[in-house]
């Protein structure tokens, strides 16, 4: 005689399907809620720090180092409601015999889509100063571009900063890329139980 295949084993692999897209779903509701919410987040740019180095002319003596990095984002006022701000640390150290200024006032950031952030705002404020033989460094917070107001900015894949180092003899043009690098994320909620006999099932990204 011949058995019917029952169809259990299909239903049952269904049903577990659907409970694991569930998860997933509501991992994901739980991360965009907290992305809303949050007041800061870090983020991973290459390279970190970008290291630039200013020569007078081709071939030319060394005149500055520069450091530029991009340790993240926070909301205005560490408010949840606040606006978002992109933050870029800028160290300058001169190599010349006379001083560099750093104005970020007159840098421009602009995101991979090219859309332009808002005006630096500096700590400290105002334009930075290098003297001979020093560094110095700055924190410049640029407010996000007007379309953009998630803190994880997940189309943000890359940043290209420009500034101005003036000398008094000249002023020299700079401008300098990072990429950004989403770090690896790895979930393992464990067993999902199904109602009645059923799989088990392991997710993992």
């Amino acid at each position: 005689m011949m058995r019917r295949p029952s169809s259990a084993a299909p239903t049952r692999a269904l049903f577990g399907r659907a409970v694991l897209g569930r998860t997933f779903l509501g991992l994901g509701l739980l991360a965009l809620v907290a992305g809303c919410r949050a007041t800061s987040v870090a983020y991973r740019f290459t390279p970190s720090p970008l290291e630039a180095i200013v020569q007078d002319g081709s071939g030319g003596p060394v005149v500055a180092r520069v450091l530029v990095g991009v340790p993240g984002a926070e909301r205005e006022g560490r408010r949840t409601d606040g606006y978002p701000l992109l933050v870029v640390r800028v160290r300058v150290e001169n190599k010349a015999d006379e001083e560099l200024v750093f104005d970020p006032a007159r840098a421009v950031l602009v995101g991979p889509d090219l859309a332009e952030f808002g005006r630096a705002r500096a700590t400290p404020d105002g334009p930075l100063r290098v003297a001979p033989g020093a560094a110095e460094g700055a924190l410049l917070r640029f407010p996000f571009p007007r379309d953009t107001r998630d803190l994880d900015a997940p189309l943000l894949t890359g940043v290209n900063l420009q500034f101005e180092l003036e000398r008094p003899s000249r002023t020299l043009e700079l401008s300098v890329t990072l990429e950004r690098n989403e770090p690896e994320v790895i979930y393992d909620p464990g067993p999902a139980f199904t109602f009645g006999p059923g799989y088990y099932y392991y997710g993992r990204w």
